[in-house]
């Protein structure tokens, strides 16, 4: 009889490991851990001012303003040799563009011994933006209620000029253009950014006198500046 218990309380002791055994395996066993998703900061596409926050020009340092109507009026600019010069976007922080799209200007800071910390950046599209902090971040500047830009080859927010009202060098220039007998084009680079961003190359300067332009664009755009880039008008053939 002793026997008979000895081999059961065996048994059961023998299927008591077996179960804490197969328990411990089963703990043992390591969960995977999940991957962490990659997160990719998003590159608003050019010309997209969608996630940036707006200011106004008039609330603005004052030499803001003051950086904007010599942008507007091509200069004379405090740092010529800096001024105007093709801004890179190393940081990433602006709309991915082409190399040559976005140009940059000094704001200067009173009281400062070198160009300090602010500057104007333009885009071919029209846009502005105002760093404060050496290209740390960037607001987009509201000017005339929005920065808008405008699609390549649409002059619409050009003003008109008829082209009877021309100077007869510009109507020449005008009409060597068209006939594609001008070899003394050089490209413009739009950087005051009022005409609409377009490709690289895609516009062509043409000087008619001292002071007044003409400038074609691959799409048959004909724009005319008086007064050395400071206005640009839309010329109208038929007018």
């Amino acid at each position: 009889m002793t026997n008979n218990r000895s081999r059961i309380v065996g048994v059961l002791f023998a299927l008591l490991v077996g179960f804490l055994g197969f328990g411990t395996a089963a703990a043992a066993v390591p969960l995977s851990p999940a991957a962490p998703a990659s997160v990719q900061p998003k590159q608003n596409s050019c010309g997209d001012l969608s996630g940036f926050t707006h200011v106004k020009l008039s609330a603005l340092p004052a030499q803001a303003t003051d950086t904007y109507k010599l942008i507007q009026t091509n200069g004379p600019f405090p740092y010529p040799k800096n001024d105007g010069v093709v801004f890179t976007n190393r940081e990433g922080i602006l709309p991915s563009c082409a190399s040559s799209y976005y140009h940059e200007y000094t704001v200067p800071t009173p009281g400062s011994s070198n160009r300090g910390t602010r500057r104007i950046v333009t885009g071919q599209g029209g846009e502005y933006f105002y760093t404060g902090d050496h290209y740390k971040s960037f607001q987009v500047i509201d000017i005339d209620g929005g920065t808008t830009p405008t699609k390549c080859g649409d002059l619409s927010k050009l003003s008109p000029v008829g082209y009877s009202t021309l100077s007869a060098d510009a109507r020449q220039v005008v009409d060597g253009v068209r006939q594609g007998t001008l070899d003394d084009g050089t490209t413009y680079e739009n950087r005051e950014g009022v005409l609409p961003a377009c490709d690289a190359g895609y516009y062509t300067l043409y000087d008619v006198g001292s002071e007044d332009r003409v400038i074609s664009g691959k799409g048959g755009e004909l724009v005319y500046t008086p007064d050395h880039y400071a206005t640009f008008q839309k010329i109208d053939l038929n007018g």
